[in-house]
């Protein structure tokens, strides 16, 4: 049977806010309540068994950090949250205000970031923003041409992802999914490639954005659930 270990941790306080010479954004706007049910929930792939029998509730307004060692499942919960993959046994449902969604329902409501995701390498930063979100529009109150700004890359603007270091396309898959108006964030590994100085960026921008959003981390990181509410510990399934 898989194990698992849940606590409860108290928010820290909000790293200070980065400076910039201009109005940074505080709407988010409303979220409506999205609630996901594991029930005995189980993944294999092959023989070998990912996830065994795992219950557990994630609700709206709760950020949750999943972690464990690498290959023990991270990745795959993540996945099975958001409807990308079903359960090999159990079952998993998803709400919206209590009313059931189907599965593709819930994964529109969705915004992801991880390192395994390409972004559009031939594109220069600001037009890969306003190719992305003019298919998952941005939150209340964050202007699409001012988003170099916000992820402090503003003298970058026009060049192209290919030619962007490893810190810089990560704040560029982080904004992708901060910013985009859904009342689900999943973040795998957000702070990977990430210095001192811009973990302590992402920290403030999932302080400011993540309220009201049901919150999933996924990281071996401690520091990066510093923000998180429960924690959950992945073990061995087998």
């Amino acid at each position: 049977m898989t194990w698992f270990a849940s606590s409860r941790k108290r928010k820290g306080p909000a790293s200070s806010a980065v400076s910039t010479a201009w109005t940074m954004p505080t709407s988010t706007g409303h979220f409506p309540e999205f609630r996901v049910d594991f029930q005995s929930v189980s993944k294999r792939f092959a023989r070998r068994w990912i996830l065994k029998d795992f219950t557990y509730t994630f609700r709206s307004g709760t950020t949750y950090g999943i972690k464990g060692r690498n290959g023990s499942g991270k990745s795959t919960l993540l996945r099975l949250l958001c409807g990308q993959l079903t359960p090999s046994r159990g079952a998993i449902s998803y709400h919206r205000d209590e009313s059931p969604l189907k599965v593709d329902e819930a994964y529109r409501m969705v915004s992801w970031s991880g390192p395994y995701l390409e972004l559009v390498e031939e594109l220069p930063i600001e037009e890969f923003f306003q190719f992305h979100f003019n298919i998952k529009p941005p939150l209340p109150g964050i202007k699409i041409g001012e988003i170099p700004q916000l992820i402090e890359l503003e003298p970058y603007r026009r060049r192209k992802i290919m030619d962007c270091s490893s810190g810089m396309r990560q704040r560029v898959l982080l904004a992708s999914a901060l910013y985009a108006n859904t009342p689900v964030l999943m973040l795998d590994e957000p702070t990977v490639t990430l210095d001192r100085e811009a973990v302590e960026w992402f920290h403030e921008q999932l302080n400011r954005y993540g309220s009201g959003r049901l919150v999933v981390i996924a990281s071996n990181e401690d520091d990066d659930l510093r923000s998180c509410d429960e924690i959950i510990t992945m073990k061995s399934a087998n």
